[in-house]
């Protein structure tokens, strides 16, 4: 019998353990933890505000954070009644 579904980690570069904030309409996902690692670095890099953020807020910290990705069918078929609010 086939498998029904396939599970994918993919790696997101989160701001302050968020993946998807306030001020974000999208983000990239990466296959591999290196690739996002390096992507990471690139932007933990600075230790100042930009001129458009609030400077009385902390600088934002930017780290790798791995999440299985699921088919959309999967999460209505057996997750959505555990999830709040949905």
């Amino acid at each position: 019998m086939p498998k029904k579904y396939r599970f994918r980690k993919m790696f997101f570069v989160c701001e302050d353990k968020k993946v998807i904030s306030p001020d974000t309409h999208m983000t990239s996902a990466y296959q591999f933890k290196s690739t996002a690692d390096q992507v990471c670095s690139d932007r933990t890099k600075r230790t100042t505000h930009f001129e458009w953020e609030d400077k009385t807020k902390p600088v934002r910290v930017s780290t790798v954070e791995g999440f299985y990705l699921v088919h959309e069918s999967f999460y209505d078929e057996v997750l959505k009644k555990y999830v709040e609010g949905d």
